[in-house]
């Protein structure tokens, strides 16, 4: 059965980079690409407020890692990287800093990752190779 979360995010590929955007075909950056698809799909915390109303614009290029973990931490659950699946949200490491994220997907037959990279100037998805799993910090999850 095909992830709603996945099927959602790939709707965004190809969406161009742009530092701090959330519109879908126009510009968004790895945060933006998150808030839009939870936004679509009207995701809620435990009490039912809308998970997009939590999004912050206020951050660098090289936003504070250890705040980012710490609101991810808050807003949704940690499950271990070996339990890892389509869906969820992963937070990685750039240079020394957690400060990346991607929504995880199942790509022709092993994880994947769906995520507004800089480097491609564009929203992709791709296999979760070796270098990129050597950047996972923590894996999230927001649906049971």
């Amino acid at each position: 059965m095909d992830n709603p979360i996945v099927l959602q995010a790939r709707t965004w590929l190809g969406t161009p980079f742009h530092h701090q955007a959330r519109l879908k075909g126009k510009g968004c950056d790895c945060l933006g690409l998150i808030v839009g698809v939870v936004d679509e799909l009207g995701l809620t915390d435990s009490e039912g407020k809308p998970l997009a109303g939590y999004d912050e614009i206020n951050y660098s290029k090289e936003p504070d890692g250890a705040y980012l973990t710490q609101r991810l931490t808050g807003l949704l659950t940690e499950v271990p990287a070996a339990e890892a699946r389509a869906g969820d949200v992963a937070l990685f490491s750039m240079g020394k800093n957690p400060q990346h994220l991607a929504i995880l997907s199942d790509y022709e037959g092993t994880l994947g990752m769906i995520h507004c990279y800089a480097q491609a100037r564009r929203v992709v998805e791709h296999r979760l190779d070796k270098e990129w799993n050597n950047r996972l910090v923590k894996v999230f999850r927001w649906l049971p």
